[in-house]
């Protein structure tokens, strides 16, 4: 029986609803029943109290109008402050015919938009009668255009009028005027069409300003400040961003406070040095239950559309706008190699809030950028969490024990010091740079579990990977060969990497030697708390992009991009400049072997800029027979492994397939084995890991080294 009277009161409702105008499909009935404080029983309601309780709209998750504003092209959503869905009508008018310098106007849809759009989110479905809604909007549309149509071709005038006036110096007034009018939205009423001109006068006046400033007083405003490479990160601009520079050691907890800080804000992604890092965190978000997504040069893994996202910094997104980015290990800004990629994000990362996270050594350029892009700047100093001890005497390899992490710089000196401590009866977990991330991993697993007694590792060490019961780092060599020469480690360097002993939560201290006497003092140097000396040159580390790449090529009249990038260098780093260029004699080399083959000057810049490891002949052959299949359009095949099988070949096999993954994203019809390369890859993995656990533990028959001799960890410089 209370089924039938449930159905009459639903047949009531419905009936108001056909007098009213409505389509009961589109309403929720058991909200409005509800609403209307409707007992479940048969009667009668009156028309006007369903309007009422229709217009005050039950609230809708925000989620819903978002994907309602994405599926409807010229709508924008919102919630208002009865939480009920709010939505406008954009109309998007052109000044000029390049595609910049447009006016966008918002406009309160008419009642008949306005209950599809609420329908659509409320049944969680924006196709439902999306076809009419495109007609509604349109029709909106073309209303706004022909309400303004007379100041638009007036403005139209005027600018063309301005346009004449600065001549030469044209481009300069159109980057301002374009700037100005993407950062505003014009509300559409009564009184606009009169008040648009009046209110773009003074944009179209400090354009004019602009335009004729004396070309030799903005190339001296250039050569001193940051403003040219500053003003090309605009979605950054626009926002007013607060960056926070979490401070402090290794084991300090400063990027756990930073994820935290992320995992609260609606929206927002963090940048790694590394892909084992990217992934780390990226899991971390996921169990913290948010929409998480990763992406890296070679992958994407997650959610279509995350809220948050896990990136190595490389690949950040500088033009979706954030509530909170954070931007982990900043000191590597100072990286001749990489640095370019902290630069980027450091001024573009489009974020409200920009939590930088690292040591102290990169306060300056932190307080730097802050100052030249006119944002506030707060630092929070983080003190490590357990105290670290430099050890007075050496600890040579008989000496080492359970738990300790024995640091080398070459990958020879690591297989050294590995063999010597099999011999000594340890069972060693192994960990370098040409080892892939997933491998580092599992060999940091085996550490922490206590299946391998010793740790031998490169400054691979020094960041990405968890090494709970690590509790004494010992450093077998002070120096390092840096692919120019050999140097001594620097502070940070040293910091970075001893930093990793005595993990808080597992150790209560930790602890740092050397090998033999010579280190002690240089760590004593590094470990006392002064930075190492200012550099030499301390201007930001810069590399070009595609777009400043075909700017020059167009100036110079070439498509060589090896001529390009040799331009680049002398044309845009001048003294007085605040940025170097970053390390570009790979790069060149590199662009010298792409302009063999006859393909467009960005796709030349892609492999160019593949990562391969370009000091081996045997890679370096197999991506100019790549880039040939990619010139002539042809499918490239997976790889085919070689005989032996070795250790170095199955190196080389994980680095050329991630290679061959990562132009699978750049260029998907032509790297179409892209299954098989993952497959292929793993496998490689699988072996080496597999190598690495079968001689982790075996007993050396010949007598044991007692270290590598310089000489030898200089030989082999593939950390």
């Amino acid at each position: 029986m209370a089924r039938k009277r449930r159905r009459a009161t639903a047949e009531i409702l419905v009936e108001a609803l056909w007098r009213l105008g409505h389509d009961a499909a589109a309403v929720d009935l058991a909200a409005l029943q509800a609403r209307l404080g409707l007992p479940d029983v048969d009667g009668w309601v009156e028309d006007e109290a369903v309007a009422q309780a229709l217009a005050a709209r039950a609230p809708v998750p925000a989620e819903r109008v978002a994907e309602v504003v994405r599926a409807c092209p010229g709508i924008r959503g919102g919630l208002g402050p009865d939480g009920g869905p709010e939505w406008r009508v954009t109309a998007t008018i052109p000044i000029l015919d390049d595609g910049r310098a447009d006016l966008r106007i918002d406009a309160t849809p008419e009642p008949g938009a306005v209950e599809i759009l609420d329908a659509m989110a409320r049944r969680n479905d924006p196709s439902w009668r999306r076809d009419e809604l495109v007609r509604l909007v349109a029709a909106a549309q073309a209303g706004i255009e022909r309400a303004l149509r007379r100041p638009v071709e007036r403005l139209r005038g005027q600018v063309a009028a301005d346009l004449a006036e600065v001549g030469a110096d044209a481009v300069t007034y159109i980057a301002h005027l374009d700037r100005s009018l993407r950062s505003r939205r014009f509300a559409y009423g009564p009184d606009l069409p009169g008040a648009l001109i009046e209110t773009l006068k003074p944009v179209r006046s400090r354009g004019r300003v602009l335009a004729q400033e004396n070309s030799r007083q903005r190339r001296l405003r250039d050569r001193i400040g940051f403003a040219t490479y500053i003003d090309r990160f605009s979605a950054a601009r626009r926002l007013g961003r607060r960056i926070v520079f979490h401070m402090g050691p290794t084991n300090s907890g400063k990027t756990y406070a930073a994820l935290r800080h992320l995992s609260q804000a609606a929206t927002g992604c963090y940048l790694a040095p590394l892909r084992l890092l990217a992934l780390e965190n990226y899991e971390t978000l996921v169990e913290r239950g948010l929409r998480a997504g990763m992406v890296t040069g070679e992958e994407v893994l997650g959610e279509a559309d995350p809220s948050h996202t896990a990136r190595t910094i490389e690949t950040a997104d500088l033009r979706r706008p954030v509530d909170v980015a954070v931007i982990d290990e900043i000191q590597m800004i100072m990286d001749p190699d990489r640095g370019w990629a902290w630069t980027n994000a450091l001024f573009g990362i489009p974020a409200r809030t920009v939590v930088v996270c690292g040591s102290e050594d990169a306060l300056s350029y932190v307080r730097r950028a802050a100052e030249a892009a006119d944002e506030s700047l707060d630092v929070v100093a983080f003190a490590r969490k357990t105290p670290l001890h430099l050890m007075d005497e050496p600890v040579p390899l008989d000496r080492v024990e359970a738990g300790d992490a024995v640091v080398a710089f070459s990958r020879r000196a690591v297989h050294e010091n590995r063999q010597a401590l099999i011999a000594a009866g340890h069972s060693v977990a192994t960990i370098y740079g040409a080892l892939s991330p997933e491998v580092r991993r599992a060999e940091a697993a085996r550490f922490r579990s206590g299946e391998a007694q010793v740790l031998v590792t490169t400054d691979a060490v020094g960041m990405g990977l968890n090494l709970g019961p690590l509790k004494r780092v010992v450093f077998s060599a002070v120096r390092k060969w840096d692919g120019t020469a050999d140097r001594p480690l620097t502070h940070s360097e040293i910091r970075q990497v001893a930093g990793r002993a005595g993990r808080y939560g597992h150790q209560e201290a930790g602890y740092v030697a050397a090998l033999d006497e010579t280190g002690i003092a240089p760590l004593r140097a590094a470990l006392g708390g002064a930075l190492t000396a200012p550099a030499a040159d301390p201007r930001f580390y810069v590399r070009p992009d595609l777009i400043a790449i075909e700017a020059l090529a167009a100036e110079m009249g070439t498509q060589s991009l090896h001529a390009v990038l040799s331009r680049f260098a002398l044309a845009t780093f001048y003294e007085g400049s605040p940025f170097q260029p970053a390390d570009q004699a790979e790069m060149l080399a590199a662009a010298e072997r792409t302009d063999r083959v006859p393909l467009a000057l960005a796709d030349r810049l892609v492999f160019a800029v593949c990562p391969i490891d370009r000091r081996d002949a045997v890679s370096v052959a197999v991506l100019d027979r790549w880039m040939e299949a990619c010139s002539l359009g042809a499918a490239v095949p997976a790889l085919r492994p070689g005989a032996s099988g070795d250790l170095a070949e199955q190196e080389r096999l994980v680095k050329l397939a991630s290679a061959y993954l990562w132009l699978g994203r750049r260029f998907p019809d032509v790297f179409v084995a892209l299954d098989e390369m993952r497959a292929m890859r793993g496998a490689a993995n699988a072996a080496i890991e597999a190598y690495l656990v079968a001689t982790a533990a075996a007993k050396a028959t010949t007598r044991r080294p007692r270290g590598p001799t310089p000489q030898a960890a200089l030989a082999d410089t593939d950390g």
